[in-house]
């Protein structure tokens, strides 16, 4: 039976690799207990499937150098992170064996494992951080390669009140931080209002996906000003300074869509607005959408209202 010499000990029982062009090991699924000897103690990544809850793909991952890059624990394991000790069944590293990020569980959604199952084997953990302090179940930690704290993400089910610099906010899914600890994004558990360079806009994603708390809808710049924000209810008119419509005389303007669903193209989904504010400009599409300055344009922001049919929502799942 194959076995590979790694920095954290031997590796042997590998049912599945693969490599990189020089022949280091890049990942590997196990069937053999193994222990590696790391600087969070001693690891034993997943040799198993309980064919149940646990994921079973790859029990190991490594960098080019022969660094972990993660690893799939056979059993929830209690590690020291700059958060303090947390429990993990997935953990992955920076290439120095920093942490980047923590899962305590790493369950996978079938018709015979549930989220609500899952929810149910987590536990609280307590955290004081800059934005705020709490005791929360969580699905994952997310931090820099300093230490310092990146990302959250909570259960859905699940709401946290952070500070902001638009002062105390009820979120929901997660939120982002600046290596400083100053709110970078946040994800608002109800529309909110929210004071923008050209106006008061509704913030708010219909569609925000519960994966992970790295990236969210409401988003500010290191020094506290609005950066970007979805609406899933507002349309913005763009009107230039000389009274006169926009581009070709027509009129500018940018709203919240609908397109059929994935589960059924007969159902319509919304397809919330994304604005971003540049120094000078403002954008609605996250890339290459035109920029236009703010200064040419008077703006207008209405309120629009659609019916959606959201009956699919139960073929949704959650999986990180």
């Amino acid at each position: 039976m194959e076995q590979v010499t790694t920095k954290y000990g031997i590796l042997t029982g590998i049912a599945l690799a693969d490599y990189y062009p020089d022949g280091s090991l890049r990942e590997c699924r196990l069937n053999r207990r193994n222990t590696l000897v790391t600087p969070y103690g001693e690891l034993i990544p997943q040799y198993a499937d309980d064919g149940t809850r646990r994921k079973y793909t790859k029990s190991l991952s490594f960098y080019p150098n022969g660094d972990l890059k993660s690893i799939s624990l056979h059993e929830q394991t209690m590690i020291a992170t700059p958060a303090g000790k947390l429990p993990a069944e997935l953990a992955t590293f920076y290439e120095n064996d920093r942490i980047c990020r923590i899962f305590p569980l790493n369950g996978k959604l079938t018709g015979f494992w549930s989220e609500a199952n899952e929810y149910a084997l987590a536990r609280e953990y307590s955290f004081k951080l800059p934005v705020a302090e709490f005791t929360r179940k969580i699905i994952g930690i997310h931090f820099y390669e300093s230490g310092a704290v990146q990302s959250m993400t909570f259960w859905p089910r699940d709401s946290v009140i952070i500070k902001s610099p638009l002062g105390e906010v009820p979120i929901r899914i997660g939120f982002s931080l600046y290596p400083d600890g100053s709110l970078q994004s946040l994800e608002p558990l109800s529309p909110l209002p929210v004071n923008t360079p050209i106006g008061r806009i509704v913030a708010y994603d219909l569609n925000a996906s519960g994966i992970s708390g790295d990236s969210n809808s409401l988003c500010f710049t290191p020094a506290g000003e609005v950066r970007a924000l979805v609406t899933s209810s507002d349309r913005i008119i763009l009107t230039d300074q000389d009274g006169r419509y926009g581009r070709d005389g027509r009129q500018i303007s940018y709203e919240p869509g609908l397109t059929p669903g994935l589960c059924n193209d007969q159902l319509m989904e919304p397809v919330p607005l994304y604005i971003e504010f540049t120094e000078h400009g403002i954008r609605f599409e996250k890339k290459d959408g035109e920029e236009f300055e703010r200064a040419k344009y008077t703006f207008t922001i209405q309120s629009v209202s659609f019916k959606v049919d959201r009956s699919c929502d139960e073929c949704s799942g959650y999986e990180e």
